[in-house]
């Protein structure tokens, strides 16, 4: 059995939900609460000690991080594909997935935590506030949340997020003239991966910041929201309590950020 812990709009438990979907194969999920911190429950820190989603438990065999699990589905259910028959494509595949995971990972939570959580975070009484910074085990982690939470867009770690995301699109854009796909001729693993990424910038509104001017960039993302899969590993976990925290993001932050992009 193939049982996935997961999150609603975990950026990361999306990629492999979408390769679930890509692959037709179902699994039993057992989704976690993080806005309630149920990743650093300590059942769920016996299979994760790094308190973080997705978490593929298969017969009783963990395979954590997410890039990791969208290839082990391709290597469990090889077909259809998902690899591009041409090594240097496969390469290139790899080199998406790999910055994927860094920097734009990492970016991805500095903005998502400085624009959308943080009002909620801020309600919290100091002591829970504290709690919840000590619980997270990675120090780089924990640092970096503080910033954002204290000092929100104005964290100097958020433009080192933005033009993290900004070089992304910009590579993208020119990876797209040549194809419709991200490393080839067809939809492979390096799309599933970015697709959450991208949505993510659409559900706190800096398409415009990011994605103006990129009409290629903008035709792929109509591209992967019209596949099954993504309202199959997207669309469809999306609460109303997710919708609320995303609608009220600062309505100034996309300004912000592109005041920002313009100063660096």
């Amino acid at each position: 059995m193939l049982t996935l812990y997961h999150g609603t709009t975990s950026v990361c438990a999306c990629k492999v939900r979408i390769v679930f979907a890509e692959k037709g194969e179902g699994f039993e999920g057992k989704m976690l609460d993080l806005g309630r911190g149920d990743q650093f429950d300590p059942a769920y820190a016996k299979i994760n000690p790094n308190a973080l989603v997705p978490t593929l438990d298969h017969d009783g065999r963990i395979v954590p991080e997410s890039s990791v699990i969208m290839q082990y589905l391709e290597d469990l259910f090889p077909e259809p594909s998902l690899t591009p028959a041409d090594p240097f494509d496969r390469a290139r595949m790899r080199l998406w997935m790999k910055r994927i995971d860094d920097p734009i990972h990492p970016a991805t939570g500095v903005l998502t935590h400085g624009i959308a959580f943080r009002a909620d975070f801020l309600r919290l009484p100091e002591a829970e506030k504290e709690a919840r910074f000590a619980k997270i085990p990675m120090e780089s982690r924990r640092v970096i949340q503080r910033a954002v939470y204290t000092d929100g867009l104005a964290a100097p770690v958020v433009i080192g997020a933005a033009k993290a995301f900004d070089a992304l699109f910009r590579d993208m854009e020119a990876a797209l003239a040549a194809e419709d796909w991200l490393a080839g001729p067809a939809y492979s693993l390096a799309d599933a991966a970015a697709t959450p990424y991208a949505n993510r910038i659409h559900m706190l509104r800096l398409d415009s910041v990011f994605m103006k001017d990129r009409p290629r960039l903008a035709g792929w993302y109509e591209r992967v929201r019209a596949r099954p899969s993504f309202a199959e590993g997207i669309g469809r976990w999306v609460t109303g309590d997710d919708l609320r925290k995303f609608g009220s993001a600062p309505a100034d932050a996309p300004e912000r950020v592109a005041r920002l992009l313009a100063a660096a």
